[in-house]
């Protein structure tokens, strides 16, 4: 009896021990890293033995110090376990321990660390809580405070004054080269040198930037030169515009101006014999370009036509020469030249050949073939009319009358005129016909006799009558005896 009392009492000693000990390793894990701690946590143990009788006292499960469970946050615990005692003979002793913490987190105020873009003042608290791991606050030093720095402003960077100078030079320049080409970049003036080139100069960043053109027609005494597009900037839908944005400086790069050569072109009208045309009968010109432009020309002043164009080859910008071709010239409502047959330059200084004829207007009796009408009348293309009266030969002749579509007509006082229509591509020569009054009368006189005719032959006794009167006649000619000479024959 004494020895399992005994055995009881030691037990419960040995568990009150291990909580109450200020040296477990939950108590110094809490004061090296002076974890804050509920001013009052509370902790029951409950241990309870249940007695079973047998011969020998044999404690089942006596605790040990290096059983204690070492919780996250130490409390310090303020009750004092009460073992209770059943007077047995053979007790065996089962202790059975539950802990239930309470911890009170309490926020606490950290200042700002030390970054120029942190104002103070900031709370902070400690880091989030993962999974698996205990929540660790950090506390300032109670010795030390944050100071920013003298001579930084808090959201505002500058260069490292031990870095080395990094310039970007950018380069304007034209196609073709040209001088004196004025441009703006962020407001700075630039001005192409004779190689036709700009350079600006400044410290890397990455900030965008603009560039300009200013003067957008350059022109020389016998030619001129026009803005045309941009090569080498960032956005594809500025390029044909005067102003590109976005430009960056951080690697050096060029940009290009590309100009549109122009030079002034009055073309030279001629005849297939090679006279010239008169500029006042010519009302347009008008030619195609080799890109499928559509130009009208002056015939009685200079126009400006391009003479080379930029584009693309092989990733660059440069300069290529046009070609047109010679679409119509309109003289008196009509087109007297071949559409896209005569090919030139600007620079050639081109000769137009042009296709003009010569028309001969005569009349003539339509019965007797004789001469006939005193006055021709022509009527262009446009509408416009010309006459012109008949010569000794009985001839009106026109000259140089452009390719197209005419109407001849006649006067020949009350006879009628057959008008005549037909397209002038040659030398013509129009024969109309006259129907005069002693023809009409004719034509009258015919007729009649052509009724009269059918008149008799409707009738059944005038027709026998004349059907008696030929075999008569038919008859009287056999019976005549026939001469010698038509006896030979």
């Amino acid at each position: 009896m004494r020895i399992a009392s005994t055995a009881r009492l030691l037990s419960a000693v040995t568990v009150l021990i291990a909580v109450t000990a200020p040296s477990t390793p939950g108590a110094e894990l809490a004061a090296r890293f002076e974890l804050p701690r509920d001013p009052t946590p509370t902790v029951t143990v409950t241990p309870s033995v249940t007695a079973t009788p047998t011969d020998t006292a044999t404690p089942i499960d006596t605790p040990t110090p290096t059983d204690t469970p070492t919780p996250t946050d130490t409390p310090t615990p303020t009750d004092t376990p009460t073992p209770t005692d059943s007077p047995t003979p053979t007790p065996t002793p089962t202790p059975t321990r539950t802990r239930t913490v309470i911890p009170t987190p309490t926020p606490i105020t950290v200042p700002p660390p030390r970054n120029p873009g942190v104002r103070p003042g900031t709370q902070a608290t400690g880091p989030s809580h993962r999974p698996g791991r205990s929540t660790t606050l950090v506390r300032p030093h109670p010795h030390k405070t944050l100071r920013f720095h003298p001579h930084k402003v808090p959201g505002q960077s500058r260069p490292h004054p031990h870095r080395k100078p990094w310039p970007i030079a950018l380069v304007v320049k034209t196609v073709p080269a040209l001088a004196g080409v004025s441009f703006t970049f962020d407001g700075h003036v630039l001005v192409t040198g004779s190689n036709g080139q700009a350079t600006y100069t400044a410290e890397h960043d990455f900030a965008k930037h603009k560039l300009s053109v200013v003067d957008v027609s350059v022109s020389l005494p016998a030619h001129r030169y026009k803005f045309s597009r941009w090569g080498g900037q960032r956005d594809p839908n500025q390029a044909f515009r005067r102003t590109v944005t976005g430009l960056p400086l951080r690697a050096n790069y060029a940009v290009t101006a590309a100009f549109t050569l122009q030079q002034p072109l009055q073309p030279r009208l001629v005849q297939q014999d090679g006279s010239p045309v008169d500029p006042a009968e010519v009302s347009t010109i008008t030619v195609k370009s080799k890109a499928g432009q559509i130009v009208t020309l002056s015939s009685s002043a200079p126009t400006w036509l391009d003479v080379s164009l930029p584009a693309y080859r092989h990733g660059t910008l440069s300069a290529a020469g046009v070609r047109y071709s010679l679409q119509s010239v309109i003289v008196r409502g009509s087109n007297v030249v071949d559409a896209g047959r005569q090919v030139f330059t600007p620079a050639s200084n081109p000769t137009f050949v042009t296709q003009f004829h010569d028309l001969t207007v005569t009349g003539h009796d339509a019965l007797f073939s004789s001469p006939r009408g005193s006055v021709a009348v022509v009527t262009f293309p446009d509408g416009g009319k010309l006459s012109a009266p008949f010569d000794a030969r009985h001839k009106a002749v026109f000259n140089n009358l452009p390719r197209g579509k005419y109407r001849v007509d006649i006067k020949a006082g009350t006879a009628i005129v057959a008008s005549d229509q037909f397209t002038l591509s040659r030398d013509k020569t129009a024969d109309l016909a006259v129907i005069s009054l002693l023809d009409m009368g004719l034509l009258g006189g015919l007729c009649l006799a052509l009724a009269i005719g059918l008149l008799v032959v409707g009738r059944k006794h005038w027709r026998n009558w004349l059907v008696r009167t030929l075999r008569r006649a038919l008859r009287n000619r056999s019976k005549q005896p026939l001469s010698p000479e038509k006896v030979m024959t």
